[in-house]
């Protein structure tokens, strides 16, 4: 297990989500939906007492056709780090049989290419999310699912940790129009030794007209900051969006859609504060640091995506 991690916690240079008083409560776990009105996609696992884990579950969407999603609920352990949704691809079968695997063995060979997310959650422990009125999720009959779970326990005793997600569905008739989205990354982070104020930032431009739904950022425990502009595809406008808990990711739904053409996007830029000695790179454990902007939008278009043309430092992921 990442003790690094839990050592970094308790002198105080990242966020320390578990302590003993969030094991004494016992947690009832929310029902599934009833019968015909969704499904439930539960994962439960045990985080030993200091360690740090990153587990994925595998499994199969359990549904016999595709499904309308206009509203989910969900439920996690205090403290998780972060939990997210998603498939090797609409049309990938998973590398591994189902079961419960460090992540570690899920993220190899090409499955960041080909991935998916479709759901994602961090810092609130249950909340309930609504689509507008005949929009949705469109989800594939028996899917295959990863279920990820990442949390920092640095109690003395293991934690239980769960999450519970419950999709509610609506009726084919009642669809009016589908959702897609995803994940912008800064996958080229380059934070030196002892920086008090490090700020990095990107622009991405749509290839596709879109009307944005949601917008929410992610960073780690060295997150202080997070923005998002406008971008017109030659200048950036004003900060709109702004998040300084880093537990928080602010998923932000706009009732009144952001129209972006093709061509134009968002500026979004992460500030960390370094108090280390040492260089910190991105990467998926709670010792790296992350830079992402997640959009949800409509029409369904599995080809719409916001393509990154511009970065602070000059180095364009591509991915």
């Amino acid at each position: 297990m990442r003790l690094l991690t839990v050592l970094l916690c308790l002198v105080g240079l990242v966020a320390c989500p578990a302590t003993d008083e969030d094991t004494a409560e016992p947690v009832v776990l929310i029902d599934p939906p009833p019968e015909g009105q969704g499904y439930q996609l539960r994962m439960e696992t045990v985080a030993p007492p200091n360690s740090e884990i990153w587990m994925c579950q595998i499994g199969e969407l359990p549904t016999d056709s595709i499904t309308y999603v206009n509203s989910v609920e969900y439920q996690q352990t205090p403290g998780l780090h972060h939990m997210t949704l998603s498939t090797p691809g609409l049309f990938v079968d998973a590398a591994l049989p189902p079961g419960v695997y460090d992540c570690d063995e899920v993220y190899t060979g090409d499955f960041m290419s080909t991935q998916v997310m479709f759901f994602g959650s961090q810092g609130t422990d249950h909340e309930t999310m609504y689509l507008p009125d005949g929009v949705v999720a469109d989800m594939p009959r028996a899917l295959d699912v990863v279920h990820e779970v990442h949390f920092v326990n640095t109690t003395s005793e293991p934690v239980d940790v769960y999450s519970v997600v419950n999709a509610y569905t609506i009726p084919e008739s009642q669809r009016v129009e589908g959702i897609w989205g995803g994940s912008v990354r800064d996958e080229h982070i380059n934070m030196p030794g002892d920086a008090d104020e490090y700020t990095e930032w990107s622009r991405c431009v749509f290839n596709e007209d879109v009307e944005v739904l949601f917008l929410a950022s992610h960073t780690h425990a060295m997150g202080t900051n997070f923005t998002i502009r406008e971008f017109d595809g030659t200048e950036s406008g004003p900060i709109f969006y702004e998040n300084d808990d880093w537990h928080d990711p602010k998923i932000t739904q706009y009732e009144d859609p952001i129209i972006r053409p093709a061509g134009t996007g968002f500026e979004w830029a992460c500030t960390w504060r370094n108090r280390t000695d040492h260089l910190v790179e991105y990467g998926l454990t709670a010792d790296d640091e992350m830079c992402n902007m997640a959009v949800v939008h409509t029409p369904f278009s599995t080809t719409a995506k916001c393509e990154v043309v511009e970065t602070s430092d000059g180095v364009l992921w591509e991915g």
